[in-house]
């Protein structure tokens, strides 16, 4: 793995413990909202899609049973935007899971302005 993944649910998605009701993710939006506003953070990133269900599309082989999203997972390690706010993974990999993390990371490491208070 070359770039940093990140995963994010699939919209629009059933949770069968609560009904045939569809949901989408309000932490993985706001990431989705960030994306868009600015694209060369999704052109520096491995963004992958998954499902509700678990296991989520493959993500288990880096972080086991913590499938919570959105999640960066870094295969090779912390970089220097990530220490301190990432938690370990299966082997090397370190992960953010938190959305607030996982937004403060994107900033740092993108050089993005800073939401306001």
């Amino acid at each position: 793995m070359t770039k940093t993944i990140l995963y994010l649910l699939r919209s629009d998605f059933v949770d069968t413990q609560i009904g045939d009701t569809p949901f989408y993710c309000r932490q993985c939006l706001i990431v989705e909202g960030l994306l868009a506003v600015f694209p060369h953070v999704r052109q520096n990133l491995d963004v992958r899609y998954v499902d509700f269900d678990r296991p989520r599309g493959g993500m288990e082989m880096y972080v086991g049973d913590n499938q919570s999203c959105p999640q960066l997972v870094f295969a090779a390690g912390d970089d220097d935007c990530s220490i301190g706010i990432s938690r370990s993974g299966i082997s090397a990999v370190r992960r953010i899971e938190d959305v607030e993390d996982v937004l403060a990371y994107l900033i740092k490491r993108f050089d993005l302005p800073r939401p306001h208070p």
